[in-house]
């Protein structure tokens, strides 16, 4: 899983029948050091809600058409990041 931010939405006009009815949103991945990582920014579908600025886990899967798709899902809004470290 990766610990992300929602950084904006993607509006897409056509879609895969898979994908239709789905919210997509731009999430950007977070570091150790809990700022976001340059470069590392990705599509995901959203499954639970979230919106823009939300602290979110973003998972990576097979999950449409296994040979022809690879799809990243937002499992989880998180609440807070405690580091025992």
């Amino acid at each position: 899983m990766i610990l992300a931010k929602v950084t904006g939405h993607v509006v897409a006009t056509q879609k895969s029948d898979e994908l239709r009815g789905c919210n997509l949103l731009l999430v950007t991945a977070i570091g150790d050091d809990q700022t976001l990582i340059k470069d590392k920014t990705y599509v995901a579908v959203d499954s639970v809600g979230a919106g823009t600025g939300d602290l979110v886990l973003v998972e990576e899967y097979f999950a449409l058409n296994k040979d022809r798709y690879k799809a990243m899902s937002i499992v989880a809004i998180v609440e807070k990041v405690q580091r025992d470290c």
